[in-house]
């Protein structure tokens, strides 16, 4: 593979995730650490992305004014993956008339990120916005006794401490049961009473995600004859699997529904579509779609109503709370801030046939 060849495909996939790591580079390209730092340093060179540890994130075009004034340095941890990008501009908005971020990429690993935040502690960060991979239900083992031995103070980006009661750390999240509560409010309001849920994702997010759309279900009414097409049904991989669309529109005629909601993986939304197309099953004459999230949802055919968790805001009022707990240590309890995404209706929902 030539080095131009390389270079777009390392831009493409920045574009798409809005950040890269060296691990996952080296393997999806066959090619050498060395190989692709040197291509890493030429699209630095070239302003189109910008170097951390571990990998490059897509170069930031924003300008956006700050509230606050802060000269000390946060470090970042977040996984590779489009949704963070945002949260960091947002970082990045807070910090732009002061300050410093320093950036490190995970891959979904926590043993990982424990020795990027020891490189970044050790590297004299004044505090840590991070994404740590855990569950919601039960701390892994250590977990809790690293987090209480960290000597700076630490915020969790769209994570919270897991298993529930009283937590020992504060924390910015999107709230999204509320987002699941309000698609499935919508598909009710319309007449659907059978929907099913596409939710592949094995995060925190994800877990509250579900917890939202358990709670519709009941709340509303509606639990018989809905349920959820997960891992189990679709696989847990990175990428949908050869034929998921067939199982998610087999479902779909299996079991009446007449109204999906799809979490995550957006870019099935578009198989999906084109699957129902084939099986003649119009959108949303026969077949109402709302998605979570709203990268590409606007661009289907029809466009498709979405729950838009708002990232860039999550990620700013991340950046406020530390440098609040960096400039006055409090001994106050931790806040929890919850930020409401929106739901936005589009051409993709209609009262069942």
């Amino acid at each position: 593979m030539l080095a131009a060849e390389r270079r777009a495909r390392i831009l493409s996939r920045a574009q798409q995730d809005g950040a890269v790591s060296i691990t996952s580079l080296v393997s999806d390209l066959g090619v050498s650490h060395v190989t692709v730092r040197r291509d890493l340093d030429s699209l630095v060179a070239e302003q189109v992305l910008d170097k951390v540890r571990g990998g490059a994130v897509l170069r930031s075009e924003s300008s956006a004014g700050p509230d606050i004034t802060f000269a000390g340095t946060i470090g970042v941890v977040v996984p590779t993956s489009y949704y963070y990008r945002y949260v960091v501009e947002g970082v990045n908005d807070v910090l732009a008339s002061g300050g410093e971020m320093r950036l490190a990429i995970s891959e979904y690993d926590l043993e990982e990120e424990y020795r990027l935040i020891d490189e970044l502690v050790a590297g004299g960060v004044s505090g840590l916005l991070w994404v740590p991979t855990v569950s919601e239900r039960q701390a892994p083992p250590a977990f809790l006794e690293k987090l209480e031995s960290l000597s700076v103070p630490v915020v969790f980006v769209e994570r919270e401490l897991p298993g529930g009661g009283l937590g020992m750390v504060s924390s910015v999240r999107t709230a999204h049961e509320r987002g699941a509560l309000s698609a499935v409010r919508h598909l009710t309001s319309l007449g659907h009473r059978r929907v099913l849920m596409v939710s592949r994702g094995s995060s925190q997010s994800s877990e509250f995600v579900r917890l939202g759309w358990r709670d519709a279900l009941d709340r509303l009414g509606i639990a018989e004859g809905s349920g959820i097409l997960g891992p189990a049904e679709l696989g847990a991989g990175p990428r949908w699997e050869r034929g998921g669309a067939d199982v998610v529109m087999d479902a779909v005629e299996r079991t009446g529904a007449t109204a999906l909601f799809c979490h995550g993986d957006e870019n099935s939304l578009f198989g999906l579509l084109q699957n129902a197309r084939a099986r003649g099953i119009s959108v949303p004459q026969q077949l109402s779609i709302i998605a979570y999230d709203d990268d590409v949802s606007a661009h289907a055919d029809p466009p498709i109503a979405a729950v838009a968790p708002d990232r860039r805001r999550v990620g700013a009022l991340a950046a406020r709370m530390l440098i609040d707990l960096v400039s006055e240590p409090s001994a106050e309890p931790p806040l929890q801030l919850h930020v409401e995404p929106r739901l936005i209706l589009r051409g993709s929902t209609a009262a069942p046939a």
